[in-house]
């Protein structure tokens, strides 16, 4: 077994899959070489995927119903929490990443202390190989993953799929989105928990693609992870600028509605009943984020 100067680190490789029967053995060979044991985690698949990866020799758990991408990786952490891993990395069983590269995704995290390692496609100026359009839709998306993080927390790649985590990351990341989404919330916690970030480099192909969505229907699917996890963690901040920018607009057309009553006498319908509106909003707003910060924070307290 390749030792990679793991320093007694019990490490598992896990794999979510969907129906990769025509690429999951290929994979778990190679990532057998590299860790301790190798999880796959069958979503839901309907071909062959279960016997091809128990037959090349790892280890499966199987969704009753295929549940979403983000279900499976709620998986690979709740087994290797269960199961007291020292290190996690989890690449996807359609063999677009060189499984070869755990070692060099691992790295960090062995060596170094780091406790998310993020293989990405666009560190260092790479991502020539990356088809246009997908590096457009990578990019607005992991900036909007940026969005508030200190420069220590900022990545070029926040939907790779190639990552390795330390045992504190195993503790502390507890993903709830079922979906694609669940690359920019694990992102989002571990920021949150002060969790150290590396990246390196790795490749990927694009003449296999496992994916099940549109990209269009992925984007979609991200952006709304990212606004519904910004709603509960940051409520006010959430509720807050909304509700600032609401006053401001429904003060600006009250000023006016104020200026047309005093030049003509005369109460101007339109602008006044916009101003009602937009300051009633603004304080709906405003008491909504007030209130679910409270609520959650009775709840961490609780």
């Amino acid at each position: 077994m390749f030792d990679n100067n793991r320093k007694n680190k019990r490490t598992l490789a896990a794999i979510p899959g969907f129906n990769v029967g025509h690429t999951i053995g290929s994979v778990v060979l190679k990532a057998k070489r590299y860790v301790d044991e190798v999880l796959v985690i069958d979503d839901g698949s309907t071909d062959d995927t279960v016997k091809v990866a128990e037959y090349a020799g790892a280890k499966v758990l199987s969704h009753k119903k295929n549940m979403g991408y983000g279900a499976a990786i709620q998986s690979c952490f709740r087994y290797a929490r269960e199961n007291d891993f020292d290190v996690m990395v989890i690449i996807d069983g359609d063999a677009q990443h060189d499984a070869d590269l755990i070692p060099a995704v691992m790295k960090p995290v062995i060596e170094n202390g780091t406790d998310v390692s993020i293989g990405s496609r666009f560190v260092n100026g790479n991502g020539h190989d990356v088809p246009r359009y997908r590096k457009a839709g990578i990019g607005v998306l992991t900036k909007l993953t940026n969005v508030g993080s200190k420069e220590e927390h900022k990545v070029s790649d926040g939907q790779s799929g190639f990552r390795a985590y330390s045992r504190n990351a195993i503790i502390h990341i507890n993903p709830k989105d079922d979906d694609m989404g669940v690359s920019a919330e694990i992102l989002m916690q571990g920021r949150k928990k002060n969790l150290a970030y590396d990246e390196v480099p790795i490749s990927c192909r694009y003449d296999v693609d496992g994916s099940t969505k549109k990209p269009v229907g992925h984007g979609f699917g991200v952006i709304i992870s990212i606004v519904k996890y910004m709603e509960v963690q940051h409520s006010l901040l959430f509720f807050g600028i909304p509700s600032v920018i609401l006053f401001i607009a429904g003060s600006i057309f009250g000023i006016n509605a104020y200026l047309l009553y005093k030049q003509s006498g005369f109460l101007s319908f339109g602008p006044a009943l916009i101003t009602v509106a937009l300051l009633i909003l603004s304080m709906l707003s405003g008491m909504t984020g007030i209130i679910l910060h409270a609520v959650i924070n009775a709840h961490k307290r609780i």
